[in-house]
């Protein structure tokens, strides 16, 4: 792959694709990353698995069509930290123009536009209002929310969401068995999803789902998948269709630490 310097902060594209997908993920720092998951392993260890989960995620995504990729980082200071961790993941070409970065896939699918954000101050609500607020703001007509701890979440479910979303649906929710979910996608921005839910707990997929009821809003579920919390969900994953690139993917990482 080739990369440009990396600019965490572009300007929105002037001409933006119909839809764009927000993918919310930490600095891969030891001790602030999969702090669950570290509990049965290392802090360590769990900072490379999510290294790990990341760089397939990236791998499920290439294949997205109309739809540009915008990272929203935490801590907000990571910028250069994310962009240079990112931006060599990704399989194929990557170049710079002033307002975005181009990702050309090796494979032949689509060039995807990606960006560069920093979630701000809040709880959880609150910096995924903000980053919806702001897709809405840059002209995208759909807009997709998504973690890192979902590799199984490739574009195939994204694409599935965004188009699912026509007169007779407000919002899709992809749904974990953990009380979350996985996925959230939009066509205009409802504020009230973000409000009043106990974020990080059981009740998140239930309480958003109310949200929706109360306000007269039309959702539709997608499938349910499981994120990777613990190590037991890291286990079913190296067992599952996914687990191949799980285990390639951990292989070049422990390859590269060694030297």
């Amino acid at each position: 792959m080739s990369a440009a310097t990396p600019n965490p902060s572009p300007n929105p594209s002037p001409n933006p694709s119909p839809n764009l997908l927000l993918i919310f993920l930490k600095e891969p720092i030891p001790g602030t990353v999969k702090t669950r998951l570290a509990k049965d392993c290392s802090e360590e260890t769990a900072c490379l698995y999510y290294r790990v989960m990341v760089q397939v995620l990236l791998q499920q995504l290439e294949g997205l069509k109309d739809t540009d990729v915008r990272f929203c980082y935490t801590p907000d200071d990571a910028g250069d930290a994310v962009a240079f961790w990112l931006l060599p993941q990704l399989r194929g070409n990557v170049s710079q123009s002033e307002s975005h970065y181009t990702f050309r896939p090796k494979k032949s699918a689509p060039p995807l536009n990606i960006t560069f954000r920093p979630q701000g101050s809040g709880d959880l609500g609150e910096r995924m209002q903000r980053a919806f607020a702001e897709g809405f703001e840059n002209n995208y007509q759909k807009v997709a929310i998504i973690g890192s701890d979902c590799p199984d979440c490739g574009s195939r479910w994204v694409q599935t969401a965004l188009t699912m979303l026509k007169a007779e649906n407000d919002c899709v929710i992809g749904p974990s068995p953990d009380g979350g979910y996985y996925l959230l996608a939009m066509q205009a921005l409802h504020t009230e999803l973000f409000h009043s839910i106990e974020w990080s707990s059981e009740q998140v997929l239930e309480q958003t789902i109310q949200a929706t009821e109360k306000s007269q809003l039309s959702a539709t579920l997608l499938p349910e998948l499981k994120d990777i919390d613990h190590l037991e969900d890291w286990e079913r994953a190296l067992s599952s269709p996914i687990g191949g690139k799980l285990k390639a993917a951990l292989k070049r990482l422990q390859n590269d630490h060694a030297h």
